[in-house]
């Protein structure tokens, strides 16, 4: 005899899953009653629905960021969605939240090494609460990056409404590092709005510059421009290259009259001490997502 299946039965399974009433009655249909039976059941439905999705973009989410309590470690990670809708979701946001601070704390430096790891704050593995949120919610969804920076000072910066993250480290010896890290908020937010893809000019890979080299030549030649003078046009360009690819060499967003390098070593001065940048962090959100199409 088949067992009946109350509105509280169901009730019940909707608030643990989240899923839709009609499929909540059809799992406990199927598992003839039993509670974690009609779970596993849709799990696997989410889970089927998830693997459709694999072809549609994820371009949507929120970038989170973890910092110790000393400031001189942090973690920041991407968690993508197919909508902006999920990524306001207040479930998907505390997963962001659990698994930045796993990140903090394991110092992961990338998504499939994060992955892997437990996440105290949901009593299990990253990649196991990404699995039952694309479950629970039935779009993509994934950890797409994540990274760690330690250093004597470390400040993060997400940008309303977390589409942005940065997380800068800074070497220093200043006596007032309170001092020193407010104009170091300042540099994450110029870091957000400004887009360096370098951190120096030393950090600027051969290949980029040989293709910007070429780039510039060519452009030159188009123009007209003697072939002798173009090595010295080409070599004015790099340097505009680096002026507006380089985090050091940029004019500060807040006072175009200095470069960041100038701005940090000024603060540093008044804090005291000296500080240099020694690395930068900077997600924006979908920007690394696969453009397939949905199936």
């Amino acid at each position: 005899m088949p067992v009946a299946i109350t509105s509280t039965m169901v009730r019940d399974l909707r608030e643990k899953t989240g899923a839709g009433m009609m499929e909540c009655k059809k799992a406990l249909e199927k598992a003839e009653g039993d509670f974690d039976g009609a779970v596993k059941i849709l799990r696997e439905m989410g889970e089927i629905k998830g693997a459709k999705r694999e072809g549609r973009t994820a371009a949507e989410g929120i970038a989170h960021i973890a910092i110790n309590d000393a400031e001189t470690a942090g973690s920041l990670i991407e968690l993508n969605s197919e909508t902006d809708f999920v990524a306001r979701n207040e479930e998907f946001q505390s997963a962001a939240k659990g698994i930045a601070a796993t990140g903090l704390k394991e110092k992961a430096k990338s998504a499939a090494e994060l992955g892997d790891k437990h996440v105290a704050s949901h009593g299990k593995k990253a990649a196991e609460i990404v699995a039952e949120l694309v479950a629970k919610i039935g779009e993509k969804i994934q950890l797409n990056r994540a990274d760690y920076v330690e250093a004597d000072v470390v400040t993060g910066y997400i940008h309303p409404p977390g589409k942005i993250g940065v997380l800068i480290g800074v070497k220093t010896d200043v006596k007032d590092k309170a001092k020193l890290k407010e104009s170091l908020k300042d540099i994450a937010m110029h870091i957000a709005a400004m887009g360096p893809r370098f951190l120096n000019e030393a950090e600027v890979d051969a290949r980029t510059l040989d293709a910007e080299r070429e780039i510039c030549a060519n452009i030159a030649r188009n123009e007209g421009k003697p072939e002798n003078i173009i090595p010295k046009i080409v070599e004015g360009k790099v340097k505009s290259f680096y002026k507006d690819n380089c985090l050091l060499n940029q004019e500060f967003v807040k006072d175009n009259k200095q470069t960041v390098k100038q701005v940090v070593d000024a603060a540093a001065k008044a804090a005291g001490g000296t500080a240099t940048i020694t690395r930068f962090v900077r997600f924006k959100v979908g920007e690394t997502a696969s453009k397939e199409a949905a199936e």
